[in-house]
């Protein structure tokens, strides 16, 4: 099979999906060019200020927005050799509008506004964590246990840390401050405003490997969760632990903030667990639990729908969709099957428009959230006049 991100001159693999038989729609281009993602409007331009985005992001409509998402995928990407790793953070989608992955030793950056795609960097370890602190600086984690922080306009490496024993599992970052930990169960929180001795706090609680970080929409609370069964929420404020949520009966990767409920956390639990939990972040307490049936690797809301979108390991390897606006009810909705292995990774665009989900399958695939295009933008967005070099 063709490949998304070629290792030498192997080509792009893409498609293009049709509900009659989406297999014979299969596009072949050169490692040079990428298909346009756009639908032919004119991409959201995002505000620079955090608060600004917040806002504009998080806004609610007024009424519930019904709709149903096509069970058939918008775009399929080939990702050759993409790491089935449960415990790794290899995809991020920042709200620059640009989808960052890391395949082995190297990292890809796809613009969906222009559709661009380039390597951003290749490395001598593979990556195994990627977070965007801001529109044009992402940090990479390794497994040598070293972490780079990247100028993407530039591709100049700006600094790299050196703080971890093993590889760097996790990342999230809340304005100038990025929270890393991995294998060796140690979360170092680093003031990237300073180039030297960035460390100005450590979270030592857990036993095992640390695979979900995840800072509120605040900055004021960190959850963490781990192969230990452990989600614990740490205060920035005191650098200190807040709360232990005690619940979960195998590792805690998939977590999500509640946009419009403050202090509302969501978790999913491992293969031995298999429940999406509702937690008050005040208390430490869990309000709702629901039996999902299988893995819970990733969760994502859906501010846009006031909904909540996990993903899944064996057996069907699912997407599920939750209506979450009366987040004490929440109640399955639909579920979208197209992986072949457990999908590890969601991502979804800045204007909540589209969905990516990466599984150990090694692919990408892409998913329409809003509303369905006319005829005439889905045989554009086929049309070769929309490849574009790099």
């Amino acid at each position: 099979m063709d490949r998304f991100i070629p290792k030498s001159k192997s080509k792009l693999l893409y498609q293009s999906h049709t509900q009659s038989n989406y297999n014979d729609l299969m596009y072949h281009i050169n490692e040079e060019k990428v298909l346009n993602f756009g639908n032919g409007k004119q991409q959201q331009n995002f505000p620079i200020s955090f608060l600004d985005q917040l806002h504009n992001q998080y806004k609610l409509p007024q009424q519930q927005i019904v709709r149903q998402i096509s069970a058939i995928p918008e775009k399929i990407l080939d990702a050759p050799d993409i790491a089935d790793d449960f415990y790794l953070n290899i995809l991020e989608w920042g709200n620059n509008n640009v989808l960052s992955v890391g395949l082995q030793n190297k990292v890809y950056l796809w613009n969906a506004s222009n559709q661009h795609i380039e390597q951003l960097l290749q490395a001598t370890s593979n990556v195994t964590s990627v977070n965007w602190i801001n529109d044009h600086i992402l940090g990479i984690g390794f497994d040598d246990a070293s972490i780079k922080i990247v100028d993407v306009c530039s591709s100049q490496t700006i600094t790299q840390l050196y703080y971890h024993n093993e590889r760097v599992s996790t990342m999230s970052s809340s304005f100038d401050l990025l929270s890393s930990s991995g294998r060796d169960n140690v979360i170092f929180n680093h003031d990237l405003r300073e180039k030297n001795n960035n460390v100005v706090g450590v979270f030592q609680k857990h036993t095992q490997e640390v695979c979900g970080l995840k800072w509120n929409s605040s900055g004021s609370t960190l959850s963490s969760g781990a192969n230990d069964n452990q989600l614990l929420l740490w205060d920035r404020r005191q650098m200190s632990l807040r709360q232990s949520c005690q619940g979960h009966c195998a590792a805690v990767k998939a977590m999500a903030w509640c946009p419009w409920l403050q202090n509302t956390l969501v978790s999913g639990g491992g293969s031995n667990d298999k429940t999406i939990k509702f937690w008050n972040a005040d208390t430490g307490t869990c309000f709702k639990s629901i039996d999902t049936g299988s893995q819970v690797c990733a969760l994502q809301f859906l501010p846009r729908y006031r909904e909540l979108i996990s993903s899944h390991g064996f057996s069907k390897f699912q997407i599920s969709i939750w209506n979450a606006d009366q987040i004490q009810q929440a109640k399955l909705v639909q579920e979208l099957q197209a992986h072949k292995s457990r999908v590890l990774h969601l991502g979804i665009s800045p204007d909540q428009s589209m969905l990516c989900s990466a599984a150990g399958d090694e692919t990408l695939i892409f998913w329409r959230l809003g509303t369905e295009q006319n005829n005439q933008n889905k045989q554009e967005m086929c049309s070769s006049k929309n490849l574009f070099l790099r």
